[in-house]
């Protein structure tokens, strides 16, 4: 049986102990990380910066997770343990990249680790340089007009390519006033479509896996 420390530091790696031993390098981050995805309230980060002698790293964490339960009950950590884990399997190799675009864009990382997922049918081998036979690229599927026309990125660098997919679904929330449903349809048919009534059987398909693999 893995300790709860074992099992976050298994999910997101932190820095090695040489990298830690500045004061707050490291567990901002983590932190950061866990209140995004679950809206965690946390504070204190001065109470946070403290190194184990022996286990700089070990010590960090612990330190965290104790500051962590003094604003929170253990279910709550143990709820954000159990999403990273859900993160890490719907966006694989991609997690950590998804959970900073996401919280940049504000919206659910888990949503956008969701979409990665469907995307790539949860295959992430040369998923980076995937076109689909409509033309869309990368892990996100970006269309390239919207790619490089409207997000200004490029579609073929993995760390723009999920920004920019991460900023037009949070886009597609906007325009369909937090409706995951249409934002997803409209991701994937596009929001013309969608704000017309449109409702393509395979975009309704799309959202509801998409969905069910968010909540799983």
């Amino acid at each position: 049986m893995h300790t709860l420390n074992e099992q976050v530091a298994s999910i997101f790696t932190l820095p090695s102990a040489g990298a830690l031993s500045g004061a707050g390098a490291g567990v901002p981050r983590l932190l950061a990380v866990i209140a995004t995805v679950f809206s965690v309230g946390c504070s204190g980060y001065a109470a946070l910066v403290h190194v184990h002698p022996e286990h700089p790293t070990k010590g960090k964490l612990s330190v965290f997770i104790r500051g962590l339960q003094t604003d929170t009950h253990r279910a709550t950590i143990g709820q954000a343990v159990n999403g990273l884990k859900t993160i890490r399997h719907l966006a694989g190799p991609y997690a950590q990249i998804v959970v900073k675009a996401a919280r940049e864009a504000h919206i659910s990382p888990r949503l956008v680790a969701a979409v990665v997922h469907v995307e790539n049918g949860g295959d992430f081998h040369g998923s980076s340089n995937r076109v689909s036979p409509a033309g869309a690229i990368g892990v996100m599927q970006l269309e390239p007009a919207t790619a490089w026309d409207t997000l200004r990125v490029n579609p073929w660098n993995v760390r723009q390519n999920i920004n920019g997919g991460a900023r037009y679904l949070a886009m597609m929330l906007r325009q369909f006033h937090g409706n995951v449903q249409l934002a997803l349809m409209a991701y994937n048919a596009g929001p013309g479509q969608i704000a017309q009534g449109g409702r393509p059987w395979a975009a309704v398909a799309y959202a509801q896996q998409v969905m069910r693999d968010a909540q799983a």
